[in-house]
């Protein structure tokens, strides 16, 4: 998802598992603590991966 333009976008439930969004920019912390992901989504170094995305909660 590079250089994809993520503000103001509504992620809750979205599933991001295993998506690269390294390039994304506008990424919010609360964005990605709505959404789902795992082990292998990749996030930009702004954002800190949430707790409960676990491999167990997949």
């Amino acid at each position: 998802m590079r250089d994809t333009d993520l503000i103001g976008a509504d992620l809750r439930d979205t599933d991001l598992t295993d998506a690269d969004l390294t390039g994304a920019i506008f990424l919010t912390q609360p964005q990605v603590a709505a959404a789902r992901g795992g082990a292998g989504t990749r996030l930009p170094a702004s954002v800190t991966r949430p707790v409960h995305w676990t491999a167990a909660a997949l």
